[in-house]
């Protein structure tokens, strides 16, 4: 059986239902099987430290689902430019690409270049001079009800990014029989609907071991060193 994406089950960042609706927290995974298919999706909260132990539990022996194949959250374009100064581990997608690599994953980019992104929206907004400034703007802006044009810039560009991730996807799975994907959880806001159209219901993961110990017999108890006075 050969998966075929339908794009009309997108939908927009306002239509999409929110994520208390099927699953109690984010980050969060899901695990979709069908057709001796698995497929592994990583919700993420980029930077959030919990988000790192979801990434380390998922590929750790423990989980006992051995990716063929990683998708992630970043531009199809070098991947140099994507680490700010202190490393990898700032941001949730880089060390995933990074651990993966240890782990000797073929690894995918499975998000829109800049340059594409530039273009894509220069054909929304033809009447405007679209440059990547422009494009960085919508992206920062994100789904601000007040962002004005940047707000529907970002609308526009987000579900063309959701087509291509969801199309990396579908590839993947007709060419492996177990694909791990990390995108963003409001992106799997937009794209359940597809996901489950294709796959069924997944199940949904929430909790995760702390990879940096066990807290739990720790009680905190602050000291005062003074009083706020106004």
């Amino acid at each position: 059986m050969q998966f075929k994406p339908n794009f009309d089950l997108l939908c927009s960042w306002d239509k999409a239902e929110k994520i208390a609706n099927f699953v109690d927290s984010s980050p969060f995974v899901a695990v979709f099987k069908s057709n001796n298919k698995t497929l592994v999706y990583m919700a993420d909260d980029h930077g959030l430290n919990i988000s790192f132990d979801m990434l380390d539990h998922c590929l750790g022996d423990e989980f006992g689902i051995k990716p063929d194949v990683f998708l992630i959250e970043m531009e199809n374009a070098g991947f140099e430019h994507k680490c700010r100064a202190r490393g990898f581990q700032v941001n949730t997608l880089a060390y995933a690409a990074v651990r993966a690599v240890q782990k000797h994953i073929p690894i995918v980019f499975a998000d829109l270049s800049e340059e594409e992104m530039v273009k894509i929206v220069q054909g929304g907004f033809p009447d405007k001079k679209i440059d990547s400034d422009d494009v960085h703007r919508a992206l920062r802006n994100g789904p601000n009800p007040n962002g004005g044009v940047y707000r529907d810039m970002w609308e526009y560009l987000k579900l063309r990014r959701d087509k291509f991730m969801v199309e990396n996807i579908t590839t993947a799975l007709n060419k492996y029989d177990t694909v791990f994907v990390m995108f963003g959880s409001g992106h799997y806001t937009v794209q359940r609907l597809f996901l489950e159209d294709m796959m069924g219901k997944p199940e949904y993961i929430t909790r995760f071991k702390n990879m940096r110990g066990d807290f739990s017999d720790i009680k905190i108890e602050p000291i005062k060193l003074c009083e706020f006075k106004d």
